[in-house]
């Protein structure tokens, strides 16, 4: 008996030890050897999401591309953060989130997100305020400035555990391109005054 129980305890230990580590890159077009990277694990980490968002403008504007890394499960997920700016995206290509919530039409609770981000990747022109095509869809993720690393991966995971579900029930190629904001949740300037007011 002392022998199965050793021998079943030495397998069990060695098939833990095989376990290869799968790799998901999101998007997942490959970062090619000539690409200048920096790697920022989000498990390692004491930045909040503004020094994060500041990182990745700095990398984007000296052409060097961020990869921000956290663990999910058994598996290692590495994004490919953009910054907004320079106008690369039209508002209706960005879909953009919070912790708890979806801020497009009149808004939606964070748990909508698998049927609003379905309707961002397959709206293929019929509502104006979505993507015309899922070729120029985007998510932008928009949290408090102090959020920290830990929150900012809670956020991270859902999000592409739910895109994961909705490209599968797809079945096309989508991609997951990541913007990070906060200069969204400054307030804008007061209006001037009217003329009558004055």
């Amino acid at each position: 008996m002392k022998k199965i129980a050793f021998i079943a305890t030495l397998l069990l230990i060695l098939s833990c030890n095989t376990r290869t580590t799968e790799i998901r890159y999101y998007p997942t077009y490959p970062i090619s050897e000539q690409d200048s990277i920096e790697k920022l694990d989000l498990d390692k980490t004491n930045m909040n999401f503004r020094e994060i968002t500041n990182w990745i403008g700095q990398n984007q504007y000296n052409e060097i591309r961020s990869v921000i890394e956290f663990k999910d499960g058994q598996s290692v997920k590495r994004i490919i953060p953009y910054i907004r700016g320079n106008g690369y995206y039209r508002k209706r290509n960005i879909l953009s989130i919070t912790s708890d919530s979806i801020l497009i039409d009149v808004g939606y609770p964070i748990s909508e997100l698998k049927r609003i981000l379905k309707r961002h990747y397959t709206n293929n022109g019929k509502y104006f305020q979505y993507p015309d095509s899922f070729k120029h869809a985007g998510v932008e993720i928009t949290l408090d400035t102090n959020k920290t690393a830990t929150e900012l991966k809670h956020s991270l995971i859902n999000l592409t555990r739910t895109f994961d579900e909705v490209n599968s029930e797809v079945k096309d190629t989508l991609q997951l391109t990541f913007i990070f904001d906060y200069f969204r949740q400054i307030p804008p300037p007061p209006l001037p005054p009217k003329p009558d007011d004055i």
